[in-house]
């Protein structure tokens, strides 16, 4: 679907936004300095462009040029894995702001035709802090963030996203004793960390989460996606979960590349009744698949949790 035209170049971990019967995608495209080799590279370009394709994956527009670029010391080295997401009647992204020291979630906002970019600011955690979105939907009149401080998914909620930029927040912020960790490794396929993937769809049967998990079973390590099932109103209450990740790195343009053995999916969508995954594969190129909703509704349930 999204090709590099070279060895050194990679287009990858796109968020998508559906709507008119197109797919906008906003990916990571990288440019190394020479071949990784299948390590985490250094990429010396490093930044967020944009797409355009039909709901099954044709391809209509791409332009390599930055939608978004680096314009702050805080992306001096990369601006990472965006996500695309509504709420409120405005779409948003968020992308990970890389300086080479610290990973931070930063939020930017779009038109619905993508051509205007605003960069609204970055979230001050004092820790690593990534994978990163909002439910497109208040949750109790509160606007629900989703985000990852190594190795569990934490779930906050805030009256308004002026005060996700509150430093004094983030000064005493410790995940446990906020309660703010909703999904925690429960499988050897995610024994070493999870990250939230695409921001959560809502189904009649509650919101479908999509998260990747990490384990160390392949060279240098393997990513893999998963699929729960949270209540509508307690995103914290896991209704469901699949024990088996339902992608995993299986083709080539999934083994091999810049980083190997990782799907890394970050947009998603709801078409024709499939749900589609758009995701990285090995850190170079993205890629499309899908399953009926249906089936993934109806394999949740088999595995239904009692507390849920």
């Amino acid at each position: 679907m999204l090709v590099p035209h070279n060895e050194l170049e990679a287009k990858f971990n796109s968020g998508a936004y559906y709507k008119d019967g197109v797919v906008h995608l906003l990916y990571r495209r990288g440019e190394l300095s020479r071949p990784s080799g299948g390590a985490s590279p250094d990429y010396v370009k490093n930044y967020i462009a944009h797409a355009v394709m039909t709901p099954e994956g044709r391809l209509l527009f791409d332009d390599p040029r930055p939608a978004l670029a680096r314009t702050t010391a805080l992306e001096s080295r990369g601006m990472e894995d965006p996500r695309i997401f509504t709420l409120d009647g405005e779409i948003y992204i968020t992308y990970t702001a890389w300086d080479g020291r610290q990973a931070r979630v930063a939020f930017a906002r779009t038109n619905d035709d993508f051509t205007v970019f605003e960069k609204i600011g970055v979230v001050p955690a004092r820790r690593f802090d990534k994978d990163a979105f909002l439910f497109p939907e208040r949750i109790g009149g509160k606007i629900a963030y989703v985000h990852r401080f190594e190795p569990n998914i934490q779930i906050d909620y805030f009256d308004d996203l002026d005060d996700l930029f509150d430093e004094n927040f983030w000064a005493h912020y410790t995940p446990d004793e906020n309660g703010s960790v909703a999904l925690t490794g429960e499988q050897p396929w995610e024994e070493g960390k999870l990250g939230g993937s695409l921001p959560p769809i809502r189904t009649p049967d509650g919101w479908l989460f999509v998260y990747h998990g990490v384990a160390h079973d392949r060279w240098p390590f393997c990513y893999r996606a998963g699929i729960a099932l949270l209540d509508s109103d307690d995103p914290h209450r896991i209704l469901s979960r699949l024990p088996y990740p339902v992608l995993e790195p299986t083709e080539n343009y999934e083994t091999t590349g810049d980083v190997n053995n990782v799907v890394f999916p970050c947009g998603g969508y709801i078409y024709n009744g499939d749900l589609y995954l758009v995701y990285g594969g090995a850190d170079k190129v993205t890629a499309l698949a899908r399953c009926p909703l249906e089936d993934v509704l109806k394999e949740l349930k088999v595995y239904a949790r009692a507390d849920g």
